[in-house]
């Protein structure tokens, strides 16, 4: 084994090489995987909770309960706001985690008889599943396909980590990984077995990652015979991080995206393959299934061709023209179909939050038009930029920072109220923008204008002329209605507006 300052050495050196695709992996697979949170509503003490590899908190909250109850202080913990998909996931129920969920759920039906409740939080428990089992544990093999490829192979793609997804071996990495955080899950119950099979399974994704096709007990066996006399140096490893950790909190995570997270799994990779060459040399169990020959050439130049699982694109995929004039129809319809999905996802956002139905937005319909009106003002106005991607992102965060801004100090000043509030976000602006909320706006903008307003655009198309213009004037016409009925009797009430004079009450007190 080398040095562990020599692999780190190493590592530095993998890192420069293709230093922006591994960030962009690395910021995606924080996300994704909920070990970074890029919208919350306030910096504050996170509650006291045992590390599992759910990543979810075991059993955090009755335990920080009892402790409520017994001492007679509180721990404050973070609570998500709306607005972003990681808040389903992570913070579906108080419990936080789907095994709890599921049981919180149980406890409001038969105990409380609250039905529309525990069904509300029974979805959110399934989902969250549905998520662990598909998505976060497949990722996290994806992931180590991309750092495997990086580490001999320069500009090794970002879409690597999609490989799962690619060659039609879902199902036995799912299962595979669900088997390995399971048993490694009750370990932990023991404590100190706990850290024993989490360095003995530590290897199964990056087998996975190498060889998709085997199978989940001969994976973790190899893993097992491959660990061994290397769980120590490993241990020390991660020790050798605690600094960098450090770091990264006092950064708000910056670090860890920037530098901290792909450095550990650079050098990650670089232990993987010391690890596997002296398993073939010792000819462990099952040592042939670690065959993908081509992980092993240093080469300057990309190829997925002559990998074990190379992906093969037998689908046409969709290649919009977004620099396309629109149709007035297709705005119009574009109009809605934001300002409708809009209203779905913040008003599914509070019920699986809080549990109860909020109308969302000024108005009384089904749609929040400022999604719309912002989704039509970077269409219209950033035309001549689309083929500047970089200044094209920059200008929507301005215009829809811009247009939040502006209809926040409107409504505060005219309607006396707050439809929404940023006040503890990081470098927000009189809690009527964020930086954070800034950056949504500029991602989102950009999936708009590139991928999904071509799609909407030819799928508009499809429509038949005459139910086009019906559906376009019948949406336009209750709009106008609504909007003039609102701009007198706006829509307010519990979880959609906070009147200003209760807020400031409620401030100093």
């Amino acid at each position: 084994m080398k040095k562990r300052k020599n692999v780190k050495k190493e590592a530095r050196q993998v890192l420069k090489k293709n230093y922006y695709r591994i960030i962009a992996v690395a910021f995606f697979i924080m996300v994704a995987l909920g070990t970074i949170h890029i919208f919350k509503s306030r910096i504050t003490i996170p509650s006291f909770s045992i590390r599992t590899p759910f990543h979810y908190s075991f059993n955090a909250d009755i335990l920080r309960e009892t402790i409520e109850r017994v001492g007679h202080f509180s721990l404050y913990s973070y609570k998500p706001t709306r607005g972003i998909l990681a808040n389903i996931f992570n913070n579906i129920t108080s419990s936080g985690s789907f095994i709890f969920g599921g049981l919180n759920s149980l406890n409001q039906l038969l105990f409380h008889e609250r039905i529309w409740e525990s069904l509300i939080i029974l979805l959110g428990a399934i989902l969250s599943f549905l998520y662990w089992f598909f998505i976060r544990n497949v990722l996290q093999v994806g992931e180590k396909r991309f750092y495997i490829e990086n580490q001999n192979h320069k500009k090794t793609y970002f879409t690597r980590i999609f490989l799962p997804y690619r060659i039609k071996k879902l199902k036995s990495i799912s299962l595979t990984m669900f088997y390995k955080t399971v048993v490694e899950w009750l370990s932990y119950l023991t404590i100190f077995g706990g850290f024993y099979i989490h360095y003995s399974y530590l290897l199964v994704p990056y087998i996975l990652a190498e060889n998709p096709g085997i199978y989940g007990k001969e994976a973790i066996q190899l893993s097992k015979d491959l660990m061994k006399g290397h769980k120590w140096e490993l241990f020390k490893f991660d020790l050798s991080f605690i600094g960098w950790t450090l770091l990264d909190i006092c950064t708000l995570h910056f670090l860890g995206v920037l530098y901290v997270r792909p450095y550990k799994e650079c050098c990650l990779a670089n232990y993987y393959f010391q690890i596997r060459s002296e398993g073939i040399k010792k000819k462990v169990s099952n040592y042939k299934f670690l065959c993908d020959k081509e992980l092993l050439k240093k080469e300057d130049h990309y190829s997925n061709k002559n990998y074990l699982y190379p992906i093969k694109s037998t689908k046409k995929w969709f290649k919009p023209d977004y620099n396309r004039d629109y149709s007035l129809s297709s705005y119009i319809l574009m109009f809605f179909t934001a300002s409708i999905i809009g209203w779905l996802w913040e008003v599914g956002l509070n019920l699986f939050q809080y549990g109860f139905f909020a109308n969302r937005g000024t108005l009384h319909g089904p749609w929040l038009h400022i999604y719309g009106w912002g989704l039509l003002l970077i269409l219209i106005s950033l035309k001549r930029f689309r083929k500047q991607p970089v200044l094209t992102f920059v200008l929507v965060m301005v215009l829809c920072g811009a247009l939040e801004y502006g209809t926040a100090w409107y409504l505060e000043t005219f309607k006396h109220a707050r439809w929404w509030d940023y006040d503890g976000f990081f470098l927000n602006l009189h809690g009527r923008i964020c930086l954070e909320g800034l950056l949504a706006f500029g991602v989102g903008g950009i999936l708009f204008i590139y991928y999904l307003a071509p799609l909407l655009d030819s799928l508009y198309a499809k429509i038949p002329k005459k139910i086009k213009l019906g559906l376009c004037i019948i949406l336009s016409i209750l709009y106008v209605f609504d909007f003039a009925y609102s701009s007198k009797h706006p829509n307010i009430g519990d979880g959609v507006a906070q009147s200003l004079q209760i807020k400031n009450v409620i401030q100093i007190e």
